[in-house]
């Protein structure tokens, strides 16, 4: 159960810092 946690709070990190990314270079 940590485990698939773990992996869902890093995917979601992940997605949030691809998006934050993603929006800096557009602007």
């Amino acid at each position: 159960m940590n485990r698939t946690f773990r992996l869902l709070g890093l995917l979601l990190n992940a997605s949030y810092l691809r998006g934050r990314l993603v929006g800096d270079n557009q602007r």
